[in-house]
């Protein structure tokens, strides 16, 4: 009780802010120096906080949004203000599109220095505000916690989003006795569910259908929806298929996934009704109209909000509700219709021949190819194959760039969720592929991690191999280099554009020798055959490596093309 009396320290408002990350469960954050920041970065030695320093903003902020889609969890990035701020900018509009619980935290010209030219003094919260669900500055040094935990809290709650929160310079170098009041949010952002009427109505509607198939999107991930998805497929037969961050929340390896919608997509084609559990009828489900969806196909749409349903096609009914709490209901009163679980199991098995179907078009891609040079896909594949079969489900795969994320798309297996990580919002961002693979690697040390960059997203963030030499994060990095910037150049050709391919080509640049200067294992492949024994060898270095592969520039993905007919971009 004496303790409880004893008058309290004033403490800095950097140590109070990262006091409050670390009781927000925080302890890692990605971030580049400035000297806005430096007292906040300098209190998060003591708490335990620890800081990965990268190369660019660019990469804390993408870093940051790959730490919460391998965790489930907040990312944090610590920016400087003016440029260190407008740097992060494509990181947080991309976890806010994508609704990715990311915290930057953006240092501010002090209050005394604000409106006279200061160095950095830029309007940071307007810039911010049109990306992001909340943004905020603190005037006040003792209630920096307070901001910090809102911060925390508001980029879980409901549906998840990227915040901003800025702390003035003089405010951070301020100092203030922490608050004892009863402010604070709850621990866990509590779940909602849908109303008893229409769970029963989805039921009906899903036990009527013939052939009824099941998407889960990034909601269902966030939700947490790992076993209450996989057990609803099983009690109720349903096969499913997953999307975006949800890939991996059902193993692909799963007797009723059928893997990726890339592969999937067919059955949908053909389903009667379809359960979209957490995603918008956005770009990647082909804004719920043809080829992917029927015009006659009934639907039933889950989301968190009421405002996520609908749009580009209107659901036949829609339960709002957390994922994972909606999807446990519907299976505690699920009760079978005659024959209808013999039904479903047909339709499984006529699903996974269109699976197959499309499996075996990928690989006609590959084995039909007659050039002299290598097959981007081949290297996808094999990348995949060989990251298997040395570290089994416990690998991390990350896809960036435009090509070679198609490749990736269609051969990275998921058999564990947080383990393919990639983006393909609407913001369309490249270079994610070393950041995400650098948050992979801390996140879970124990893990491989293999990384498939197209070489024009590679030199987005090259130099992020520095910061994986620096912080000891090993790591294979597979450059996919085709000289160019390879759907962009397609674009050219496709679409007859006349003259040269302005601005789509690069060259068969020596990426294995710049990863050798930055201190990486580097090897460099220019025939198929030397693919796997530098692989190998990447691997068994222990160390972070760059596997720069020349591949052929004709190689156009047909998933690519599909997409620029499907007008998706």
């Amino acid at each position: 009780m004496a303790d409880d009396l004893a008058p309290r320290p004033a403490l800095s408002g950097a140590r109070l802010l990262v006091d409050a990350l670390r009781e927000g469960g925080v302890d890692t954050v990605f971030a580049l120096a400035g000297g806005h920041i430096m007292g906040l970065l300098d209190a998060c030695v003591p708490a335990g906080i620890r800081v990965i320093d990268v190369r660019h903003e660019g990469a804390a902020s993408y870093a940051a949004e790959g730490w919460a889609l391998a965790t489930g969890r907040p990312g944090v990035a610590v920016v400087t203000a003016g440029p260190g701020f407008t740097n992060s900018l494509s990181g947080l509009f991309d976890a806010g599109v994508w609704n990715v619980p990311l915290v930057l935290v953006g240092g501010r010209t002090g209050l005394r220095m604000a409106g006279q030219g200061a160095v950095g003094d830029v309007d940071q919260r307007a810039i911010a505000s049109s990306g992001v669900k909340w943004a905020a500055t603190c005037f006040e040094t003792a209630r920096i916690p307070r901001y910090t935990a809102e911060a925390l809290y508001r980029a879980r709650a409901g549906r998840p989003g990227a915040v901003y929160l800025e702390v003035p310079q003089d405010v951070m170098a301020g100092k203030a006795i922490p608050s004892c009041d009863d402010e604070g949010f709850p621990g866990l952002p509590p779940r909602s569910t849908a109303p008893r009427q229409d769970v029963d109505r989805a039921i009906d509607l899903l036990r009527q259908a013939e052939r009824p198939l099941v998407i889960a999107g990034g909601g269902a991930f966030w939700s947490g929806a790992k076993e209450a998805l996989e057990r609803f497929c099983e009690v109720t037969g349903i096969p499913l298929t997953t999307t975006s961050s949800a890939r991996g929340l059902v193993a692909d390896s799963h007797p009723r996934c059928l893997g990726s919608l890339v592969h999937g997509g067919i059955a949908l084609v053909v389903a009667d009704l379809v359960l979209v559990v957490g995603s918008a009828f956005n770009a990647n489900l082909g804004y719920g109209r043809r080829p992917l969806f029927g015009a006659q196909q009934r639907i039933i749409q889950v989301d968190i909000s009421a405002d996520g349903l609908g749009g580009n096609r209107r659901p036949d009914l829609g339960l709002v509700g957390d994922a994972a709490t909606v999807l446990t209901d519907l299976t505690e009163n699920w009760k079978d219709v005659p024959g209808g679980r013999e039904r479903r199991d047909a339709w499984l098995e006529e699903a996974r021949q269109y699976v197959a179907t499309a499996r075996r078009g990928w690989d006609q891609q590959i084995d039909e190819y007659e050039g002299a040079g290598i097959h981007a896909g081949a290297v996808a594949r094999e990348v995949a194959r060989f990251a298997r079969e040395v570290a089994g489900d416990g690998v991390t795969l990350v896809a960036d760039g435009g090509d070679a994320l198609a490749w990736a798309l269609g051969y990275f297996p998921a058999e564990r969720p947080g383990r393919l990580l990639f983006t393909t919002t609407q913001l369309g961002a490249l270079g994610v592929g070393m950041p995400f693979a650098l948050a992979a690697r801390a996140a879970r040390p124990e893990e491989a991690v293999f990384a498939f960059i197209g070489d024009g997203s590679f030199g987005l963030s090259a130099m992020e191999v520095d910061t994986a030499v620096r912080h000891n994060l090993p790591m294979v990095v597979v450059v996919s280099n085709n000289a160019g910037w390879g759907d962009v150049r397609h674009e050219f050709e496709d679409k007859g554009y006349e003259g040269p391919r302005v601005a789509a080509e690069l060259g068969f640049t020596r990426y294995d020798l710049l990863g050798a200067g930055l201190g990486a294992h580097a090897e460099h492949v220019t025939r198929l055959d030397e693919l796997t024994p530098a692989l190998r060898r990447a691997h068994a270095s222990g160390r972070v490596a760059v596997v720069n592969v020349e591949t052929d520039p004709a190689v156009e993905c047909a998933l690519l093309r599909l997409v620029s007919e499907m007008s998706l971009m």
